[in-house]
């Protein structure tokens, strides 16, 4: 699924949901007209007496009694329908959104109860959406992280408070600058942590995230090259271009070799070329990284990535 057919995706649920609202007003008026014909009256006499109202504001004539009128024909219908147990407001169709009466729109904008629509299903196409409902900034707790400072005069808590600060800052800046960013350290110490953090944050502002594991990244592509890739497979491999954000968590688990250099190197650059997101995350040291992947992958990362290293005790043991 492409970024126009998760668009397409929001608005057709918009419309199925408009025309439900809308055939069960429809269905609820004829049976309480049938029960009640003097319903259908009153509507036909509040559009005969709006007729004449506009026509008199048009000629600017004097309203002749013509709004008093409708007035009168409105209370008797909220009464007829108050007598048969219904407010008025149950003829209109009951919206989901009230506010682009499921239209997904507000003039030229899109309406809030849009964005929420498209997370959901971003959400799903990202690979974590279980884990976003734990893994986001809301949950963040600083106080695990262990304010004794390291032989570089930081502690892992000011570290993180700098790296919280800094992609913060790189989300709201999303629609300007790219973000392309490096978490490296040992395990446990937050880096997947962060990446959910960061992918749920633009989520939920409409963008569109894809978060896989460097190990099923490759899998995925192996089996792309050889043409033995299933559906779900073949459709996750084109999200990858065509995703706002890249995450590449664990980079350092897959199996190493000339095809998956040569895969990383493409993804890079592609994205780079593109400008579009990338972030990796991985437990291998930055030399490590130099000698497994290529001067030329190593090379493409430090020039143009933001490199973060996350210190500290295993979090997880905590």
């Amino acid at each position: 699924m492409n970024r126009d057919e998760i668009y397409s995706a929001v608005f057709d649920e918009y419309e199925q949901d408009r025309e439900y609202a809308e055939s069960k007003a429809r269905s609820l008026k004829k049976k309480l007209y049938g029960k009640m014909p003097r319903l259908g009256e009153i509507d036909s006499e509040i559009m005969q007496e709006g007729v004449k109202l506009f026509k008199s504001a048009i000629l600017g004539e004097k309203d002749m009694g013509f709004r008093a009128k409708i007035n009168a024909l409105n209370s008797e219908k909220e009464k007829i329908l108050k007598d048969m147990g219904y407010e008025l407001k149950a003829l209109e169709p009951q919206y989901k959104c009230d506010i682009c009466k499921d239209t997904g729109v507000v003039g030229s904008k899109r309406c809030e109860c849009f964005n929420i629509r498209l997370a959901d299903k971003l959400y799903d196409l990202s690979n974590i959406s279980e884990v976003l409902e734990s893994d986001n900034f809301d949950n963040f707790k600083y106080d695990r992280f262990s304010k004794k400072k390291g032989a570089d005069g930081i502690s892992p808590y000011e570290n993180m408070l700098n790296i919280v600060m800094e992609t913060t800052g790189a989300v709201d800046n999303f629609d300007e600058d790219p973000i392309y960013m490096l978490f490296y350290g040992n395990s446990g110490l937050g880096k997947t942590f962060m990446c959910s953090c960061i992918a749920k944050s633009l989520i939920d502002r409409g963008y569109f995230v894809v978060y896989m594991s460097a190990y099923k990244l490759f899998s995925y592509l192996t089996r792309f090259r050889f043409g033995r890739e299933d559906e779900s497979e073949a459709e996750a491999i084109m999200l990858l271009n065509d995703c706002d954000l890249l995450i590449v968590d664990d980079l350092g688990t897959e199996g190493v070799n000339a095809g998956t250099i040569s895969e990383l190197f493409d993804i890079i650059n592609t994205r780079l070329l593109n400008k579009k997101s990338i972030i990796i995350s991985t437990n291998l040291s930055l030399s490590d990284i130099n000698k497994k992947y290529s001067e030329r992958i190593f090379s493409r990362i430090t020039g143009n990535f933001k490199i973060y290293e996350f210190i500290g005790e295993d979090l997880r043991l905590k």
